[in-house]
């Protein structure tokens, strides 16, 4: 299930393809002509103008007013593709029903709604809106002078702060005759300075530049140039969808799914250039496809001119022996391959991509003899958001150097054409959503896990460096340690090696088969929580993705607390509910902003289902405490809800979460499967029997989809009965909670013989009774006392 108005009410998600936004109809006059129509688009030659009062433009849920001068483009394809306006206008877009989109837009605008006025105005477009604007308009030779530099710079402004070629995308709109077409627009001269908005049915430029993948159709945003950056105001649905009550995930549009690279690498001169040929098997999802999108160097900022500078630049690109037209602008986040005619539906291409550019980086302690990707996962062309594939991949390096990759080594070989060179080739199996690759004077360390189920027994390599001490037999344990631990929790470990490469950068990456990790070797229980949430990344992320930014706390979340069960584990329960406090006191602390500490607390920025949304210039630290921090404590209350209160088994969790992987094993999955497999055995748990609850969807509705942190209070007296019994009478309080807000909550009763009893209490509401008897009186009554259920404080108060 698939939530649009998360706050309001649920909605169902439908995924056949009979929902498939895009219509293709072949047309002989396009096909082969793809570049050509580009070259016409990015021309943005302005003619014919037009005076207009006072009319209005709608397109979804947005309402713009012009009274001045059009300009526009003369047709490309049948199509007038764009407009300039000088003059006078008005801009509106009401906020849709939920509590995030709402607050966000008050914290970052000061308003009710997203509104302004505005001088000049750059339309682009593929859909009717020349129709509705653009009638009798008078042709002219030229637009007038300031119009037309408008136009051209606004292409070339959007291009560098986005990445974003929009006469790409309005190229691929006509090619593959998209219906509804494609609409932006960029405003200025007004009270909110430049602004820009996008409608695009098919998800492309959400997906591809803002990482917003969850079916939304509508961006409104604005470049800031204090974190060279865009910061984006609201996120919307199509009006429809809203009316239909359910939307299609963004992935649904993906015109091809890639099944395979076959990757040559050159890294003979890494501190200049990374050459690659891949040939890329791919199938087409749809007919009537000959544009296709992809995304390269999508990793790279604008900050020092990083996508100007260190991007891979496409060369040529080939289907067999016949060299394709495609489209790579300076600065731009992908490119763009034209086929010489309609891919039919289901049909198998492959395409042959030849790139090089300054993509490899070295760590200055390491300056000449470690290099790694600039970005680790955009490094070769992309098309869809996680889209799986299997790879083989061939490295040309030093003989000096040794190279540690995604897959197995297949082999490591002398050069036959330069004794100088090594090729050293790897293979991944297993379809998966990235590669990865270091290259530096490693040193490998080599063990073997042996798993307690009793399976083939997996090889274990550590590529440590020689630069700086590191305890390579530490950081070999702990790999075997939290690989083999997550393997009897969560699910067999699938791929037919595990390892870690060094990665100086200060932080870890997880990728299938192997983790990028610092020379992280000291016994804390941050060390064992790192490495373990590294290795946890294996089930959350790769054998199981996330669907969408909304799902990636099933990821993070799911490996953050990993990371806590393991440290547990491997140093002492003290030690795990110590970075539990770590994580629950971090949802107290004040967002910080760009010139500052905000106001309020990160608990209340957004809920969960927000994913990277939440980190705004005025909510800094909000993502990583919500998705990681609070996503893990989510999970660990789950577990406490499938755990017999009596003997404290929670078998049933880890059941539950082995099944989640076996569902989803090679694939994605959303929010809405876990909560599906979650209450498919939450049913049989002690806890749902006792109270007689059929699912969990009320919990996920509160922690996932809302924000409240509640406090709750214990209040109690005893009556001693006289068979030696004891009646315990109460009260729980519930605060800084909605009215509809319950959990269950674990009491602990310390009876005079060392024995603890062990139950628990509902809370609904703000205030709710319990009775319950015990075989003595309790020396002591504790409300939660392992922190199971997240809270903003937990006390206790006896009866005076």
């Amino acid at each position: 299930m698939k939530y649009l108005d998360f706050l309001t009410k649920k909605i169902r998600l439908l995924c056949p393809v009979c929902l498939f936004t895009l219509l293709f109809v072949a047309d002989a006059a396009a096909q082969g002509a793809g570049k050509s129509i580009y070259d016409q688009i990015k021309a943005f030659n302005l003619s014919g103008g037009k005076a207009v009062t006072s009319i209005t433009l709608k397109r979804d849920r947005v309402e713009m007013t012009f009274n001045g001068t059009f300009y526009f483009t003369s047709a490309t394809e049948g199509k007038v593709t764009g407009a300039v306006f000088v003059g006078q206008g008005t801009f509106k877009s009401e906020v849709p029903s939920n509590k995030f989109e709402k607050d966000n837009v008050k914290r970052l605008l000061g308003a009710e709604t997203v509104e302004s006025d505005f001088k000049t105005a750059v339309l682009r477009f593929t859909d009717d809106t020349f129709e509705q604007i653009g009638k009798n308009r008078q042709d002219a030779a030229a637009a007038d002078a300031a119009a037309q530099k408008i136009a051209l710079e606004s292409d070339a402004r959007i291009l560098k702060e986005t990445g974003a070629n929009i006469a790409s995308r309005l190229a691929i709109s006509i090619i593959n005759r998209e219906n509804p077409g494609f609409f932006f627009a960029t405003f200025d001269g007004g009270r909110r300075d430049r602004f820009s908005y996008v409608l695009d049915h098919q998800n492309r430029i959400p997906t591809y530049f803002f990482d917003i993948n969850g079916g939304e159709k509508g961006l409104i945003f604005a470049y800031r140039s204090s974190i060279f950056n865009n910061e984006t105001w609201l996120a919307f649905y199509g009006l429809d969808d809203y009316q239909k009550g359910f939307v299609t995930y963004s992935d649904m549009n993906d015109l091809v799914d890639i099944t395979h690279y076959r990757m040559e690498l050159d890294l003979r001169a890494p501190k200049s250039r990374l050459g690659l040929r891949t040939k890329v098997s791919m199938q087409s999802r749809t007919g009537g496809v000959s544009a296709i999108p992809f995304t390269i160097g999508d990793g790279l900022g604008e900050y020092n001119d990083q996508r100007l500078k260190k991007q891979m630049r496409l060369k040529a690109v080939r289907a067999g022996a016949e060299n394709l037209d495609f489209v790579q602008e300076d600065w731009e986040s992908g490119l763009t391959v034209f086929l010489p005619k309609n891919a039919a539906a289901k049909e198998n291409l492959e395409l042959e991509f030849e790139l090089e550019g300054d993509f490899i980086q070295q760590p200055e302690l390491f300056a000449d003899e470690s290099h790694y990707p600039r970005s680790n996962t955009s490094w070769y062309p992309h098309h869809g958001y996680l889209d799986r594939a299997t790879y083989e991949m061939s490295f040309r390096h030093s003989k000096n150097l040794k190279i540690a990759s995604v897959g197995t080594r297949q082999s490591e070989e002398i050069s036959p054409e330069d004794k100088d060179l090594m090729i050293t080739k790897y293979k991944m199996d297993y379809p998966v959503s990235f590669v990865t690759f270091a290259l530096a004077r490693f040193i490998r360390k080599t063990d073997v896990i042996k798993w307690d189920s009793g399976e083939k027994p997996t090889p274990l390599e550590y590529s440590s460096v020689t630069s700086i001490a590191i305890k390579e037999d530490f950081i070999m344990a702990e790999l075997n340690n939290s690989v083999r631990y997550f393997h009897a929790l969560f699910g067999k470990y699938p791929y037919e090696n595990y390892g870690a490469a060094f990665h100086p950068f200060g932080f870890g990456q997880g990728f299938p088969s192997m983790v990028m990790i610092p020379g992280t070797d000291r016994a804390t229980k941050y060390t064992y929580a790192f490495i373990a949430h590294e290795t946890a990344h294996q089930w959350w992320g790769n054998i199981v993705a996330w669907r969408s930014y909304r799902d990636q706390w099933l990821s993070e979340g799911f490996a953050e607390y990993s990371g806590i069960l393991y440290t547990s584990l491997r140093k002492d329960y003290k030690a795990s509910i110590n970075l539990i406090d770590e994580l629950r006191d971090s949802l107290q602390r004040p967002p910080e902003t760009r010139t500052g500490i905000g106001k309020g607390k990160l608990s209340d920025v957004g809920p969960i289902i927000l994913g990277h949304r939440l980190n705004t210039t005025k909510t800094y630290g909000a993502y990583n405490t919500l998705i990681y921090n609070k996503g893990a404590l989510v999970l660990r209350m789950l577990h406490f809800l499938y755990t017999d209160p009596q003997t404290g088994n929670g078998d049933a969790f880890f059941a539950m979460m082995k099944d989640f992987v076996e569902r989803h094993r090679n694939g994605v999955a959303s929010t809405e499967d876990f909560i599906a497999v979650a209450n498919a055995h939450f049913v049989k748990t002690p806890l749902a029997q006792k109270y007689g609850l059929k699912d969990l969807n009320w919990f996920f509705r509160q922690w996932v989809y809302e924000t409240d942190l509640p406090s709750y209070t214990l209040d109690y007296s005893f009556q001693d009965q006289p068979d030696g019994s004891c009646m315990v009478t109460g009260t729980v309080t519930q605060e800084n909670a909605q009215e509809h807000w319950a959990m269950i909550l674990p009491v602990n009763f310390s009876l005079d013989d060392n024995r603890v009893a062990r139950t628990t209490v509902v809370a609904v509401g703000p205030k709710s009774t319990f009775n319950m008897k015990l075989s003595r009186r309790p020396q002591k009554v504790e409300l939660d006392p392992q922190k199971w259920v997240l809270s903003e404080k937990t006390t206790e108060k006896p009866a005076k």
